[in-house]
């Protein structure tokens, strides 16, 4: 009897057979070849590469097919190795040698590939208008293309030849060439070194330009919208792909201004000599549609049908125009309550000047509950519960909700926002927030209740209107109340933000241009305990130089009038500094300072900055960047009135784009440091900084 220890000294054995086994099988691969399974026809193939096996299965299917239901007899072994063999010469094998045997299974075949032929020297003979090196470039396309090719002495597969002097063709006949011709002379064999030479005769013909472009029948309101089609024309490269472009374009020019039943065919001659072509372009526009009604699949519940019949409300009676239409689109997206959204204009009783604008998609599931933890350098690790009903009461309404946590302290949030209120564009959106404070040398606990009312005026154009009060105590075992300002406080609040947005992304903007301004007054006369009216005016300027390279500029101006700094609350207060400004000071800290480290703010603030950043590679960028900024205080005369003692960074940091933003780290150095001044900063972030 064995004892447990011979036992497992036994298995031990047998798992490490096993492991054996299994590492000559990946070694080796499929050393016993592959197999074909058609009705009671089995082909063993062995002697072929994995990367060879789809295509010649697949070759292999086809001719078992035609096959039928016959038997698997030696003619039909006979024709798949000449089949068999065909292909690999196909491929670049001119030695290939197949056998083949029957067996009890079926048909074993036996390939012995032999060399492969390699791509020798490369001729163009005849007529290159284009460089030779385009040319080649073309010639050569699909079989550099290949998996696993070798760049410099590339197999010769006859196929990929005779598409590459398709392409080759094609380039021609695209540059006005119409009547090209192109007509491949492989070396007859290789020579001792497997390398097959290869000549390319080419013929263009005559070469065709477009001459005078005309449009007839067009609606006069569409003769400017279409002036630019017919002038870019004129000169260039005649060729048939052209003229069904210009054709497409101006079916959708006239689509997307209301003639949805447009089309157009165009009328031209070819000379046998070349030369220019003239083109008439012939527009049958119809009749111009305007929206009569607006309906929704009956599949959309009761708030997402509100939603989508208040946002498309504007095209009711218009003309309709696509750009509108997407705007409006885009707007219903936004609210998220719907994953996909597809619209169609259809004839309204059979009325082709009348239209009704058809909704069709699927809502999102209404119901999110999100745990999201992050980083940041002025408030640290953070985690929060977050929860959003995108339907709630399936009333088009979204309610949502946060609890989160960081080194300043729980913040706890709930908001009803009603996407189109009176069913119109304007939204409005209720909050109420409680939140503690502690990341300096005071602990602040306070409420809000705030409503704001927004509205996306047009792509760029946007507005909110918004009132709010707050009620705060402000506590410090060191600071005065000098320092602090009041202790417990109530601020009644109105104001409003406009904003006017040219970015091509508001998330990664690339290019554009956006500036925005914001007002918010506090005063007796609403309740409040302390009487000040705060304006923010910022932008920012985007410029790419080079596919990779973006240059990007961005200012702000902050100020607060009608008190001292000591008599507004120090949350209220104006500060500067951080990520989002003076990137040389941690978040807040550019201007006095406690010796703790409590940043005392003021009641002005300015900054510039400008930054060259490159794309390293997808998603990842590099920038240099310069920051200046100031910080003043006291009760100042004018609106711009701020210190003259400007603070400077120099630095450098790293983007990675996600669908949300970048995360950023940027180190900021501080070229005139002063005394109790840290060198530089290290800011880890989401965001651009302007």
């Amino acid at each position: 009897m064995m004892n447990s220890e011979n036992r497992m000294t036994n298995a031990g054995r047998l798992r490490f057979s096993g492991l054996v086994l299994l590492a000559l099988f990946c070694v080796l691969g499929n050393a016993w070849g592959y197999e074909v399974h058609f009705g009671q026809t089995t082909v063993h193939v062995d002697g072929v590469e994995e990367a060879q096996w789809e295509d010649l299965r697949s070759m292999l299917m086809d001719q078992l097919t035609l096959n039928g239901s016959g038997t698997a007899g030696e003619p039909l072994a006979d024709d798949l190795a000449f089949f068999v063999r065909q292909h690999f010469i196909r491929e670049g094998w001119p030695d290939a040698e197949t056998a083949w045997k029957m067996e009890p299974g079926g048909i074993h075949l036996t390939v012995k590939p032999g060399k492969a032929v390699r791509v020798g020297t490369v001729t163009l003979k005849g007529d290159t208008p284009l460089p030779e090196e385009e040319l080649k470039k073309y010639l050569m396309k699909p079989t550099l293309e290949r998996e696993d090719v070798d760049k410099k002495l590339p197999q010769w597969v006859e196929a990929d030849m005779q598409q590459g002097a398709g392409l080759v063709q094609r380039r021609l006949r695209a540059e006005g060439y119409l009547n090209a011709e192109t007509l491949l002379l492989p070396a007859p064999t290789a020579g001792q070194d497997m390398r097959r030479d290869l000549t390319l005769e080419i013929k263009t013909g005559p070469k065709f330009t477009f001459g005078q472009a005309s449009i007839t029948g067009s609606p006069p309101e569409l003769e400017k919208l279409t002036q630019a089609e017919m002038t870019e024309a004129r000169g260039t490269p005649f060729n048939e792909a052209r003229v069904q472009q210009i054709q497409k374009r101006l079916d959708s020019i006239c689509a997307d201004h209301g003639w949805l039943h447009s089309t157009t065919t165009a009328d031209y001659t070819l000379g046998k000599s070349g030369g220019t072509v003239d083109v008439v372009f012939r527009v049958q526009a119809g009749e111009r549609v305007r929206i009569t009604r607006i309906t929704t699949h009956d599949a959309f519940s009761r708030g997402a049908k509100r939603v989508l019949l208040a946002k498309f409300k504007p095209l009711t009676g218009q003309i309709y125009e696509a750009e509108e239409a997407d705007f409006l689109f885009k707007r219903a997206l936004d609210t998220g309550m719907f994953a996909l959204l597809d619209t169609k204009v259809l004839p309204e009783n059979g009325n082709p000047a009348a239209g009704n604008l058809r909704i069709t998609g699927e809502e999102t599931k209404p119901v999110t509950i999100g745990f999201e933890p992050g980083f940041d350098t002025f408030l640290g690790p953070q985690f929060g519960v977050t929860y959003k009903n995108t339907n709630w009461r399936d009333t088009g309404n979204t309610l949502a909700a946060e609890l989160s946590y960081s080194m300043a302290g729980p913040v706890g949030f709930v908001s009803l926002t009603n996407p189109a209120v009176f069913n119109s564009q304007h939204s409005a959106t209720t909050r109420l927030a409680l939140e503690q404070f502690n990341r300096f040398e005071y602990d602040r606990i306070g409420t809000a209740l705030s409503l704001d009312v927004a509205r996306r005026v047009d792509q760029a154009l946007s507005y909110s209107l918004f009132i709010g009060t707050t009620a705060n105590t402000v506590s410090s075992k060191i600071l005065t109340l000098a320092q602090t300002g009041p202790a417990n406080y109530s601020l009644m609040n109105v104001g409003g933000n406009v904003m006017y947005d040219r970015r091509d992304s508001p998330v990664l903007p690339k290019k554009g241009w956006y500036i925005s301004g914001r007002i918010e007054s506090s005063t007796d006369a609403l309740g409040s305990g302390v009487s000040f009216v705060r304006s923010d005016l910022r932008g920012a300027w985007y410029i790419p130089i080079t596919k990779k390279f973006r240059f990007a500029t961005g200012a702000e101006l902050s100020t607060i009038q009608g008190a001292t700094a000591d008599k507004i609350p120090i949350d209220s207060r104006v500060f500067n500094g951080g990520p989002y400004s003076v990137r040389s000071f941690g978040m807040r800290k550019l201007g006095p300072v406690t010796p703790g480290g409590t940043p005392l703010g003021g009641t002005s603030a300015l900054f510039a900055s400008a930054e060259f950043s490159y794309e390293v590679m997808t998603n990842l960028e590099f920038a240099i960047f310069g920051d200046i900024g100031s910080l003043g205080q006291g009760n100042n005369s004018s609106p711009l009135s701020y210190s003259s003692d400007f603070r400077e960074a120099i630095g450098a940091g790293l983007r990675y784009k996600l669908p949300f933003g970048p995360i950023r780290i940027d180190y900021g150095h501080n070229p005139n440091r002063r005394t109790g001044e840290q060198s530089g900063f290290l800011h880890v972030t989401v965001g651009f900084a302007f």
